[in-house]
């Protein structure tokens, strides 16, 4: 089963109301289809989805792209809520534009598959564009690259996104890189560029770090390089898999739990 929400349009009529435009719960539908929809001029909360506890993650998939939200007011303007403890994989946010929304948070989502691109956020009266509620504990980095955030330095675009940064027990969202301009032509690096794709890690950490155990391994696929005053947490039953280089520890900087190496090198210097 699916359902497809296409080329429709939600505003606020002459009356003011303070509902949710469009809420979906189907636990029974393998594929969810929001394209080509605009939510304009809405009190509060335009598109909320929510996943059943007893989702497959392998044939789930939500496809949420080349939609407007303008002047959507509230906490949220969407949010994908996932159950716990469930890595959904499959939900695509593309091609999304997102103007002069008032609401707190313009993207929430509690789902670690979630995979954030292509979009553009002009919304200077939110707080955050995207806020994330997925666990480090269970997946260290989500991954939003390649989306217009009305900033140019990663410092800017950071203060966009409420993830590991502000509060430790979340994961860090990977923003890098990130368009220059709304038409998505210019992109720039920066920031957190030590996860160079999922289950993918290299060299040299900007920030603390901790590899957490999951049921994929680690691909380290340029030699790690800990700088000094930083901490790399490995944490128990976590897999590397050295494709190139080996680990490099400048000063007291790493703290090693239970966890396997296949055949490379550990330094400390």
């Amino acid at each position: 089963m699916s359902v497809t929400l296409h080329q429709n349009t939600f505003r606020q009529g002459e009356s003011t109301y303070n509902f949710l435009a469009v809420e979906l719960y189907l636990p029974i539908a393998s594929l969810i289809d929001v394209t080509h929809n605009s939510f304009v001029n809405l009190p509060t909360r335009a598109l909320f989805l929510r996943l059943a506890n007893a989702v497959v993650s392998d044939v789930y998939s939500i496809i949420v792209s080349d939609n407007v939200f303008e002047a959507v007011g509230g906490d949220f303007v969407v949010s994908v809520n996932c159950p716990l403890q469930a890595y959904v994989l499959n939900v695509s946010f593309t091609r999304n534009d997102f103007y002069f929304n008032s609401a707190t948070a313009t993207v929430v989502s509690s789902c670690a598959g979630l995979f954030l691109t292509e979009n553009v956020f002009v919304n200077p009266l939110a707080t955050y564009d995207y806020k994330v509620s997925v666990r480090h504990a269970d997946v260290a980095m989500i991954f939003a690259p390649l989306n217009y955030w009305n900033a140019t330095t990663f410092g800017e675009v950071a203060v966009r996104v409420y993830d590991h940064t502000d509060d430790e027990s979340l994961a860090i969202v990977q923003v890098s890189p990130w368009y220059f301009d709304t038409n998505r032509t210019q992109s720039t690096f920066g920031g957190h560029m030590f996860f160079t794709g999922p289950f993918e890690i290299g060299g040299q950490m900007e920030t603390n770090v901790t590899l957490s155990s999951t049921e994929q391994p680690y691909r380290v696929t340029q030699h790690i390089i800990v700088p000094y005053g930083h901490i790399l947490v490995i944490e128990a039953g976590v897999t590397l898999l050295f494709t190139n280089g080996g680990i490099t520890v400048k000063g007291e900087s790493l703290l090693l739990f239970d966890f396997s190496l296949n055949s490379n090198t550990l330094r400390i210097c």
